[in-house]
């Protein structure tokens, strides 16, 4: 499969000089409102899966079940972005707006990640919950928002003061800065908000069914307000360090499964490999956001040349054809080994480049610049050893120790596909490193066996 350069008035957003090219591939945030219109590209089977995750909320929405989703993939492979659109989509669809009341936010912008546990997420939450309370159109009564508001202040209060055994002053804070203030005291670690010694965090795990029925309180307070089932869509967990993860989803896993609404949480695709066939997965419908495939597991496959196209339509749509020399944008598309976000972050860096020193067009000289980036990023963590794990891993595009796949999934480089089943290759910059040391490679293995 073959598609000729797009022409220049297929996409209008495009950017037409380097410096517009630069804000329009902002690899650091997912795409959102107008943007899903001008950038968003559909990868094979996501449609499908879409539509099955929306039924399932249509049934959901319909007979008030508390559904549990995990959607799961690499960091960077667009699950925010599938995320927003599934949010915006709901808010489109007649049918499920009018009978979801979805609370959708970050965890990354309430909660420092380090060191976290359920009960940091259970009171992201209830800001979250706040934050969109407050912000609430008036489609709803006014005097019954600020009601519930009113109420998750004097619970959350109230939870802190006979938790602590103690009046908390709070000073002058009002709204949802006053709600933090508490929360922080309670140990939860708020972005900015400070550190809190063990034993508040121990006091508070003390009283988790009392917590988890404030929160459920909570949620019951939205649904009698909004007279609709709750969908919370909690993003970024996938971000979580490998302790906190396990923490979460695994040694506190019940927690989060017992709210009374139904709710999505992204998670990380090595989380996968260390819960393995746990008990604790059955809580929870799985989706996973396949990676784009820029190569194939056999030699002589093409199935993956769809994909390629798809990446190469998402460059063109945020970047014009007429900014590239003859095959940038495929070169591109293949070293991102379908991480997305390390295909926008190529062109961004490279748009820099061109601009900064006076280059006309993309070129494969500047590419080569920014490859020479990553593979810098990449050979920081890797050692010998490693390299010769990586080899045969690309050799056998398989697994042989379940340890390793954390890291190497983690990390990005080693990266998960699915066609008839799952497979596994090394990031394409990662095998260039190891091509670079197949001298000291050799040597290392025979010694080493």
């Amino acid at each position: 499969m073959r598609m000729s350069t797009p022409s220049t008035r297929l996409y209008p957003r495009a950017a037409r000089t380097f410096e517009e090219a630069y804000a329009n591939a902002d690899y650091r945030l997912p795409l959102q409102d107008e943007q899903l219109d001008a950038f968003y590209v559909a990868r094979f089977e996501s449609g499908a899966r879409l539509r099955l995750l929306k039924q399932e909320l249509v049934w959901g929405a319909e007979r008030g079940l508390t559904t549990k989703f995990l959607i799961s993939g690499h960091v960077g492979c667009g699950k925010s972005t599938e995320l927003n659109r599934l949010v915006r989509e709901i808010e489109r669809d007649e049918t499920l707006r009018h009978r979801l009341f979805v609370v959708s936010y970050s965890v990354n912008e309430i909660l420092d990640l380090q060191d976290v546990d359920y009960t940091d997420i259970v009171f992201s939450i209830v800001v979250g919950v706040y934050n969109h309370l407050e912000k609430l159109d008036l489609s709803f009564p006014r005097d019954r928002i600020d009601a519930v508001i009113e109420w998750i202040q004097k619970e959350i209060e109230r939870f802190t003061t006979t938790t602590l055994g103690a009046e908390i002053e709070v000073g002058s804070d009002v709204g949802v800065s006053k709600l933090l203030r508490f929360i922080n005291v309670l140990g939860v670690k708020v972005r900015g908000g400070g550190t809190i010694g063990r034993e508040v965090r121990y006091k508070v795990k003390k009283r988790a069914p009392e917590l988890r029925e404030l929160v459920n309180e909570v949620l019951r307070q939205l649904k009698a307000l909004s007279g609709m089932n709750v969908l919370l869509v909690i993003d970024d967990l996938d971000k979580l360090p490998k302790r906190e993860a396990l923490r979460v989803f695994r040694d506190d896993g019940p927690f989060l499964t017992l709210l009374d609404c139904m709710a999505i949480y992204t998670a990380p695709v090595s989380l996968m490999y260390e819960l393995g066939h746990s008990v604790v997965t059955e809580a929870y419908h799985f989706y996973p956001v396949p990676m784009f495939r820029v190569s194939s597991r056999q030699p002589g496959e093409n199935s993956h040349l769809h994909d390629i196209e798809k990446m190469k339509e998402i460059v063109y749509r945020r970047v014009s054809p007429e900014l590239f020399e003859d095959g940038v944008v495929d070169r591109l598309v293949r070293l991102s080994g379908g991480v997305v976000r390390h295909l926008i972050k190529m062109v961004q860096d490279a748009s820099l480049y061109c601009a900064t020193f006076g280059h006309p067009r993309i070129s494969h000289e500047v590419v080569e610049w920014g490859v020479n980036e990553f593979k810098r990023d990449f050979s920081r963590r890797l050692s010998l050893k490693d390299y010769a794990r990586l080899k045969r891993i690309h050799a056998i595009k398989a697994y042989e120790d379940g340890e390793e796949a954390w890291e190497y999934l983690q990390s990005l480089c080693v990266l998960e596909y699915v066609d008839a089943d799952y497979w596994y290759d090394v990031h394409p910059i990662v095998q260039l490193l190891i091509a670079e040391r197949e001298p000291f490679l050799n040597d290392f293995m025979d010694t080493n066996g």
